[in-house]
Formats: structure tokens, sequence, C-alpha cells
């Protein structure tokens, strides 16, 4: 479904992203993580076709990726919701937008079907600043959704969240993914090892310059759905989570 070849990205004379060779299947849910610096974001970005590479190639379904598309959604770690409009009109906007073959009724009916999924529809006319962090995040995701991309990019979604709200989150997302969206593939920045486990099919392990960027990718093989609380007994968890943390050790920057 996505295939990148030999990417290169640089910024100020530095290399950012260093031969990038993937490819993602249909139905995968795949994180990448690493130390900040390392490329993820912008490895995120380039695929949503918001910042164009130097050298190599993007595609989707055999096509390349030159620009944003309405098969590709973005839900970053700060919400990006347009703060003079309720939620309900972040929500609609951005549905309208990307699908304008839809009827009015079509737009409103998908609106309040990933409103209600994410449980906002009752709160559904309160602007951003008159809800939590949370809420805004899981607006953010509703708006994703309701855009009905084929591939969903996440930029840390859920980096800024307490704890509890992080996991129900979370939950919600693969719910969402799984159940009630026509989104087939999922790609994932994340600093957490165990939010990368407990949602991934496979881990792209990024290294820091000037050594290749994905150092490793680690399947997870666990089955869905995963119970967050036992999950984390699996020998399979375990073992993903042993090397991670190996290879992110490994990878530690020097101390200034």
């Amino acid at each position: 479904m996505l295939e990148l070849k030999n990417v290169w990205k640089s910024f100020n004379g530095q290399d950012v992203l260093r031969g990038v060779d993937l490819a993602v299947g249909q139905g995968e849910f795949v994180s990448f993580i690493g130390h900040s610096g390392c490329g993820k974001s912008t490895l995120i970005n380039a695929v949503g076709g918001l910042m164009a590479i130097d050298a190599g190639e993007l595609s989707l379904d055999g096509k390349a990726i030159t620009e944003p598309g309405p098969d590709r959604a973005m839900v970053f770690q700060n919400y990006s919701l347009l703060p003079r409009l309720s939620l309900l009109a972040n929500v609609r906007e951005a549905a309208k937008a990307a699908r304008p073959e839809r009827t009015s009724a079509q737009t409103d009916e998908v609106v309040e079907r990933y409103l209600n999924a994410v449980g906002l529809w009752e709160h559904r006319n309160k602007r951003p600043a008159q809800v939590s962090g949370g809420m805004q995040q899981r607006t953010a995701v509703a708006r994703a959704f309701a855009v009905s991309p084929r591939l969903l990019l996440l930029d840390e979604p859920f980096g800024a969240l307490d704890a509890l709200t992080r996991a129900r989150l979370q939950q919600q997302l693969v719910d969402l993914w799984q159940h009630e969206s026509t989104t087939e593939t999922v790609l994932m920045v994340t600093h957490g090892i165990d939010e990368a486990i407990l949602l991934a099919d496979r881990i792209v392990v990024m290294g820091n310059p000037p050594g290749p960027s994905i150092i490793d990718i680690i399947p997870v093989d666990l089955p869905r759905p995963r119970d967050r609380a036992s999950v984390i007994d699996e020998p399979a968890f375990r073992m993903v989570q042993e090397r991670l943390m190996a290879l992110l050790t490994a990878e530690e920057p020097a101390a200034a």
C-alpha cells in the first residue's frame, strides 16, 4: 500500500532521513520510535505530503506522494483545532472539505457518528477552549476518521495527555480503526515503548544521525484485541520491550 524507497531529507546541511526503505501493507498498524531528532515526525510529515523529500520515492498505491490528499489524515500532539469553531464545526469543516462529493446529510451523518464514537456528541457545541485537552484530542481523532482516509498518520497524538486519558484514547483509537471506519492502515510516531507494543503490528526503530535512519523493524506477535492489563505479562510483550530498551539505550545521545 505504502512504499518508501531510499528516502533522504536534510535541514541546514544535516541529514535527518537517511536512506529510508520501508513497505507498509494494507491493514497494518506501524509505530515509529526513537530519540528526538531521529526523523520520526519528518517521515510522517513527508508521507502526509506536508513536506517534500530531497531524494528517493514515496508512493501510495503506486502513485507518488507530492502533496496532501484526502486519502491521508493527520493527528498531531497539539490538537490543531480551530479555536473559534465548535467541536462539531471543526469535524464538519474538515469532512466537508476533504469529501465534497458527500451530500450535506451524508456529511452530518459521518460527523455525528464519529463524535458519538469518541463520546463527545453532547459537547458538540462547545469550543476547544471550553473542554479538556483529552476532549480536544478526541475531537481531533474524530475529525481524522470523518475524512475517511485510507491512511491515518499520528504524530505523538497522546504525548500531552495524562496517563489515564492516554490509555482510554488509545483503546478508542484502535476500536475506531478496527470496527467503525474505512481507514485501512495507521502510522504512529511515539516515544512510548509500551504504547508502541500495545498498538502496533510492527515497530520501526529509528536511529540518530549520521547512521541509517532505520536500525531495526520488530514484529509484535500479540493477537488482537489486546487488553492492557493482561498483555504486559505476555512473554511476547516482554521480549519486544527488552529488545526496544536495548536498541534505544544503545542509541542514546551523548551527554552535553
